[in-house]
């Protein structure tokens, strides 16, 4: 027998509709009409059809440490690649370029860490507050947030920093060690400040604190998206009809700021409609995290689940003007293939947890 969350992926669609709403009405503008529309059209296509082939595909093929250990090791052989030879976007080395699409890697190891943590901590989360544990467990994180940052993406290190500290603190972890943590996440954010952060990033958080210090530099993309979200009221301007998204005086409208272009042309009835629909996912990802038998099973939907909070949470923030812009897409709105593609296999592997499940 089909079982499914009939729930779950009610919300997901009612998500993608509402993302392809807005790009549409935003790719009018394309050089060449709604070319960014039907480019997303056949990404999601595709991720459909990954989804189809991971929810059928047994996910105790997981079980093998060598399958998860080769996909661990490929991601960061990609991460290491992107570095030479990847395109640069707002000063981040992290994509490759086929012409007509580009690839992150970051999407593929954010997936890879998921599940060889899951693995890790699924046998060993009785004795994860011994410190071997979280060395080892913690060296699987830190060799991609190494890469990463060299790139440099800070929200990209933020994701795979709160992944780990989330399920290690789920499998058992002790609050001295957790104090300890806290006094090395300090420690590293100092260092980071000094030595990792390019100027245009540390002048994207100081615009954050002192937002009106630089109205027309380095806050000039959180004051359009004020705008814009604050002109979109109740029930929006409208579809094709907001003045920042479609006069472009809003920055990146189809990927990081693509909240603020929802908010502006459907108001706060489409954002509330948003927020309910990524509400009900992280409910039902929960209540199966509880649900699942397998530890493997469960530490894989919360460290997915973690993933997608996470990116939410930053995505709005900073397109509210809560927190630094660091360049993170919303999980099924934004405009892109490469997280689409991963978030979809995620929730593939976690249908087949469901449809295969004692």
């Amino acid at each position: 027998m089909f079982k499914t969350d009939s729930l779950l992926f009610f919300s997901l669609f009612v998500l993608i509709a509402l993302g392809l709403l807005v790009l549409w009405s935003i790719s009018s503008q394309d050089a060449v009409p709604f070319f960014s529309f039907k480019k997303q059209v056949v990404f999601l296509t595709i991720s459909i059809c990954a989804f189809l082939f991971f929810s059928f595909l047994d996910w105790r093929i997981f079980n093998s440490s060598q399958l998860i250990l080769s996909l661990y090791l490929f991601s960061l052989v990609l991460l290491g690649i992107v570095l030479f030879f990847g395109d640069k976007s707002s000063g981040v080395a992290g994509w490759f370029n086929f012409g007509l699409f580009s690839f992150q890697p970051i999407e593929i190891a954010k997936l890879s860490l998921i599940i060889i943590l899951a693995k890790y901590l699924s046998s060993r989360h009785l004795e994860i507050w011994q410190f071997r544990h979280l060395l080892i467990s913690g060296t699987f994180t830190f060799i991609p947030m190494a890469l990463i940052a060299v790139q440099p993406d800070l929200g990209g290190t933020m994701i795979f920093g709160a992944i780990w500290l989330g399920l290690v603190s789920i499998s058992g972890i002790r609050f001295k060690q957790v104090i300890l943590l806290l006094i090395i996440f300090a420690l590293v954010a100092g260092f980071s400040w000094s030595f990792l952060l390019k100027p245009y990033q540390q002048s994207r958080i100081i615009s954050f604190i002192y937002p009106q210090e630089d109205p027309l530099g380095a806050g000039y993309n959180r004051e359009q998206a004020l705008i814009a979200i604050g002109s979109g009221r109740i029930f929006g301007r409208g579809l094709g009809w907001g003045s920042q998204t479609q006069l472009r005086f809003l920055p990146l409208a189809k990927t990081d700021f693509i909240f603020a272009a929802l908010a502006e042309s459907l108001g706060l009835f489409g954002v509330s409609i948003l927020l309910i629909c990524f509400l009900l996912i992280f409910y039902r990802l929960v209540i199966w995290a509880n649900t699942f038998s397998y530890n493997f099973c469960k530490l894989f939907v919360i460290g997915f689940a973690i993933k997608l909070l996470i990116e939410t949470f930053v995505n709005i923030g900073m397109n509210l003007g809560l927190l630094p812009i660091v360049g993170i897409a919303l999980p099924f709105i934004s405009a892109g293939g490469s997280h689409l593609l991963i978030d979809f296999i995620g929730l593939g592997i976690i249908n087949s947890m469901i449809i295969h499940r004692a």
